[in-house]
């Protein structure tokens, strides 16, 4: 192994000591680094002789010591660079959330408030052009409003166990509701799903709707059978319906399209010699579903169920009635 290789490992070993809460013992550098308990035993000593007053041994029940890195002890040697912030970029301009935005703003300043003053300038320049190069598509989206206070409150009651009571508008006019929050879920906006004791089933409300939030000092026990994940693969975008098994056909001018596209988490894609992919997945939601096939053009088919070839040539005779 070469000098160079061996002086980065003793950096990427010091990154680990930094940021082990629990500390590392001989056996977890060994392991790491798939070395002989010899060489890890010297790169440890060699990384304690570099920094002999940063190092902590962390107290253990076993007999195997472990140590780690005073907080603080490597932060001179991390840095960012270009590609790290075009990244964070990037993400915020992908997000249509209008609070992450501004917090993915105040964290980019945060971290560009740590890169050195020297290189700060030339740094925002780089930026720039790598943007500028990679370009941003033209997205329309429906931008999400969710109020800071009320997701905080959230966040809390669901962590705490805690029912909340809230004003809503539905169709009938205003409603108070008082729910067992279980989590929430964005699509094109952020929904609480949770389980309202008074019609004794789970329901879905939009959050930005949610008005005089309160957590109340009364506690619930979450369903041990639920699970959110399992509840969203059950629909489409957010539409809770009977799950059905659907096969979709898609031809072989979007076949590269198609295997680089998610569907659905229960999707099982198929490619036949002709290069037509198949498409099967198990889901409700079928007004969603068919806003997707449409964005598809005549380059799908649907292969099953009956019902939902239906109900798309409905929507479909729907749309041409309405121009």
């Amino acid at each position: 192994m070469s000098r160079l290789n061996k002086a980065e490992q003793i950096i990427e070993l010091a990154m680990m000591f930094q940021n082990s809460f629990m500390g590392l013992c001989i056996d977890d550098i060994q392991e790491h680094f798939e070395c002989s308990r010899r060489s890890a035993e010297r790169m440890k000593t060699l990384l304690f002789e570099l920094f002999p007053e940063k190092v902590e041994e962390v107290p253990t029940s076993d007999k195997k010591k472990r140590w780690r890195f005073a907080k603080g002890t490597m932060n001179s040697l991390i840095s960012f660079s270009v590609d790290d912030f075009a990244n964070l970029e990037y993400l915020k301009g992908l997000s249509n959330d209008e609070s992450r935005k501004k917090q993915l703003d105040e964290l980019i300043l945060k971290i560009k408030a740590l890169t050195p003053q020297k290189n700060a300038r030339a740094l925002e320049n780089d930026i720039e052009a790598v943007i500028e190069s990679e370009g941003f598509a033209v997205r329309q989206y429906s931008r999400v409003k969710a109020n800071p206070k009320t997701m905080e409150l959230l966040r809390s009651a669901m962590l705490s166990f805690k029912k909340i009571s809230f004003d809503y508008l539905t169709d009938n006019g205003n409603r108070t509701i008082t729910l067992n929050p279980y989590g929430l879920i964005v699509s094109d906006k952020y929904y609480l799903v949770g389980f309202n004791e008074y019609v004794n089933d789970l329901r879905l409300y939009k959050v930005y709707k949610i008005k005089n939030l309160k957590i109340l000092d009364e506690y619930f026990d979450k369903d041990e059978n639920f699970s959110l994940q399992e509840y969203c693969n059950k629909s489409f975008s957010i539409y809770q319906e009977e799950p059905l098994n659907i096969t979709l056909v898609f031809d072989k001018s979007v076949a590269e399209d198609v295997l680089n596209y998610h569907f659905h988490p229960t999707q099982k894609l198929k490619t036949s010699d002709n290069g037509i992919i198949e498409v099967k997945f198990t889901s409700g939601g079928t007004y969603a579903i068919c806003r997707e096939l449409f964005k598809w053009g005549t380059n799908v088919k649907i292969k099953k169920p009956a019902e939902l070839k239906k109900y798309y040539k409905q929507y479909l005779s729907d749309v041409l009635n309405n121009l």
